[in-house]
C-alpha cells in the first residue's frame, strides 16, 4: 500500500487550465477496490504537479497505486492527461475524499470533492453453528519420523555420500590396498625378461651409429643397474660404479660375472664423464657383455619329475652301496 502520494505531471504552459476527479464506484464492499480517475487540462508547455494534501486524506482510506497515465493533445497548445489512481479501504463508512490539488508555478487549483461508501461485508452466513467434523485418520509412513532437514536436502545429502564414497574407493583401488576382481592386474615382468626386451630394443636403436655414445651407455648401464636391483635386491640405482662391483664380487652368484660389468663400467664412465668416444668394436664388445652377464646370472629352473622323465641325462640317484652287501 502507498500513502497519500504525490502525482508528477509533465511540464505545461501558461493556458487556462482545469482539474476533475471521479470515482468508477462510489459505492464498494470493504476489502474491494476501486478506481478515482483525474482528468486535467492543461498547457502543453506548463510546469505543473497534482497530487493529495496528506494531511486531509481519510486514514480509513488507502492509495494502492497508479495504474495508467494517458496524454491526449486537444490542439496545438492544449493537451489533456488521465491519471488513474486505486483505492481500497477494510473500514465501513462514508469518506469524502479530499480536492486534488493542481499547482502551475505560483498558480494553484482544486479539483471537485467526491465521496466513497463502503459498504460492511455480510457475515449472516457466518452465524449458523456447525457441529465438529470427525478425527481424520492420517497414513503415516516411514519417512514421516525423519528430520525435517534430511526431508528437505536428501537430494544434497545423497550426492556427498555418493562423491565421498566413491573418493574413498578411488583412493584404495589406486593405493592397491584394496584389490578389485573385475579389474585385471598387470603381470609382472621378471626382471631377466625386462632386461632382455630392453637390451632387444636397445640394439635396434643403433645409436653409436648415429654418434649418441653417451646415450647409448647411459641407457645400457641404467638396465644393467636395474636388473641387479631386481634380481638381486643390490640397490644398485643409487650406487657408485666401484660399489656395484664390490656387491657383485661379494655374491657369490654374481661373482663370476663380475668382470663382465667391470668392462662395461669402465668404458661407460669414461664416455659420460671424460666424453671419450669409444671405437666400434668397444660398443659391440660392450653390448655382447652386458648380454651375457644377464644370461649367466639368470634364475635356473628348477627341475620337475615331468621335466626329469622327459630329459634323459637327468638320471635319478644311485642308491647307495654297503660294504655287506658286496661281501654277498
Amino acid at each position: 500500500m502507498l500513502p497519500a502520494m504525490l502525482l508528477a505531471l509533465t511540464p505545461t504552459v501558461n493556458a487556462k487550465s482545469s482539474i476533475k476527479a471521479t470515482l468508477d464506484s462510489a459505492y464498494v464492499t470493504m476489502g474491494n477496490i476501486t478506481g478515482l480517475t483525474v482528468e486535467v487540462v492543461e498547457s502543453r508547455d506548463a510546469n505543473s504537479m497534482v497530487g493529495f494534501i496528506p494531511e486531509t486524506m481519510p486514514r480509513e482510506v488507502e492509495v494502492v497505486g497508479e495504474v495508467s497515465c494517458d496524454t491526449v493533445n486537444l490542439d496545438d497548445n492544449v493537451r489533456q492527461i488521465t491519471r488513474r489512481i486505486i483505492l481500497q479501504s477494510f473500514d465501513s463508512g462514508a469518506y469524502a475524499l479530499p480536492p486534488v490539488f493542481y499547482m502551475d508555478g505560483n498558480d494553484t487549483m482544486l479539483s471537485n470533492i467526491v465521496t466513497l461508501k463502503v459498504n460492511p461485508v455480510d457475515v449472516s452466513a457466518l452465524e449458523d453453528i456447525h457441529g465438529n467434523a470427525d478425527t481424520l485418520t492420517v497414513k503415516s509412513h516411514w519417512y514421516d519420523f525423519l528430520p525435517d532437514w534430511i526431508i528437505d536436502y536428501w537430494g544434497w545429502i545423497l550426492l556427498t555420500i555418493i562423491l565421498v564414497a566413491g573418493g574413498v574407493c578411488a583412493v584404495l583401488i589406486f593405493t592397491k590396498r584394496v584389490k578389485v576382481p573385475f579389474i585385471p592386474t598387470k603381470k609382472p615382468v621378471p626382471p631377466y625378461e625386462m632386461a632382455r626386451q630392453r637390451l632387444d630394443r636397445l640394439h635396434e636403436q643403433h645409436l653409436c651409429e648415429r654418434g649418441q655414445e653417451r646415450e647409448y651407455y647411459t641407457e645400457l648401464t641404467d638396465i644393467l643397474r636395474e636388473y641387479i636391483d631386481k634380481r638381486f635386491g643390490i640397490n644398485a640405482m643409487e650406487m657408485t660404479s666401484r660399489q656395484i662391483l664390490d656387491h657383485l664380487n661379494a655374491n657369490p652368484a654374481t661373482k663370476p660375472s663380475e668382470r663382465l660389468m667391470r668392462q662395461i663400467l669402465e668404458v661407460a664412465d669414461f664416455v659420460k664423464f671424460a666424453k671419450m668416444r669409444p671405437m666400434p668394436e668397444d660398443n659391440t664388445k660392450s653390448f655382447n657383455h652386458a648380454v651375457e652377464f644377464v644370461e649367466n646370472t639368470k634364475p635356473t629352473p628348477e627341475p620337475t619329475e615331468e621335466n626329469a622323465s622327459d630329459n634323459p641325462d637327468m638320471m635319478p640317484p644311485m642308491p647307495e652301496i654297503k660294504k655287506d652287501d658286496t661281501a654277498k
